[in-house]
């Protein structure tokens, strides 16, 4: 190797931390999971989250590596929230640098091997994000259940309220509104209303595995749903894409069915992700810091 300096990119969200550390060649040395990282949730789990993945993919190397040789580049969960990202900036890490950016711009940056382009993600949450002349910009992201559009957290919500609808005796009960009621094993709207009270982002996700195989055999109620969402994805990627060249990465576990109900010129734009969000985050760490270096060469 031909320096003691080592970059290394975190993928973290609500769930897991992912790390992958590359020696200054550019050579993979090492990687690992560990727990959850999103900052607005819980700044001090995700600092520990971060540390722990980080040692666990040096581990994996074999090498005598210290974290005062780690450049870091952490996509976060949560990082585009201005206060817990200045709160997150406080702290006083272990490493040689750490450069903070969302875990959106990550998968992005990750996608188009770090040129421009464009992310959608629509996986338990939805966001989206177009890189193009050094400049991100953002739609959607505002979290479940005020935001979040299409992804499968609000699929579940949908089919919920649905179901509720249905035993209200407001639209007809069908294959949709019986598979949420045995779901959540009740056909009673207050029982539903009680358990749903509880519930969560992942929660309101995890019924979208009851739901598409309604979608697959056609049922009304559930592709009226997806194609809800799908037109939200169109609008979306119109914006992105507008008055660019930049192509289209769809990412995420929904990204698949709502790319087939897009316009044939959006999906003729869309590409397949090239890199991981965890080597978008480590391209976003070594151009900060050969730019932190470019710069003190140059005084400015």
């Amino acid at each position: 190797m031909k320096s003691d300096l080592f970059f290394v990119g975190i993928d973290g969200g609500g769930t897991k931390c992912r790390a992958r550390i590359e020696d200054s060649d550019g050579i993979l040395i090492g990687e690992s999971i560990s727990g959850p990282a999103n900052i607005m949730r819980d700044s001090v789990l995700a600092k520990r989250s971060i540390v722990e993945a980080i040692e666990k993919a040096i581990a994996v190397s074999e090498l005598s590596i210290h974290h005062e040789q780690c450049v870091v580049g952490a996509g976060l969960a949560g990082a585009n929230i201005a206060q817990a990202a200045e709160k997150f900036g406080e702290w006083s890490h272990p490493f040689r640098q750490m450069h903070l950016l969302s875990d959106l711009h990550a998968a992005c940056l990750g996608a188009h091997n770090g040129q421009d382009g464009a992310a959608i993600i629509t996986g338990t949450g939805s966001s989206a994000t177009c890189w193009n002349n050094g400049v991100f910009t953002d739609i959607g992201g505002h979290g479940f259940p005020i935001g979040d559009v299409a992804s499968g957290a609000w699929l579940g919500l949908k089919a919920v309220q649905h179901t509720l609808l249905c035993l209200d005796g407001l639209r007809k009960e069908d294959e949709l509104s019986a598979t949420i009621c045995e779901a959540l094993n009740t056909q009673n709207a207050n029982d539903i209303v009680s358990v749903c009270a509880t519930f969560n982002t992942h929660h309101f996700a995890a019924l979208v595995e009851q739901i598409l195989p309604l979608l697959y055999i056609s049922i009304d109620s559930v592709v009226s749903l997806f194609k809800e969402g799908a037109k939200y994805i169109e609008s979306v990627a119109n914006v992105l894409l507008a008055n660019n060249d930049c192509s289209l990465a769809m990412i995420g576990g929904l990204s698949t069915i709502y790319s087939q109900h897009l316009p044939s010129e959006i999906r003729a734009r869309t590409v397949s992700s090239k890199s991981s969000p965890q080597q978008g985050a480590l391209f976003f760490a070594k151009t900060r810091f050969f730019d932190f270096q470019s710069s003190n060469l140059t005084g400015e």
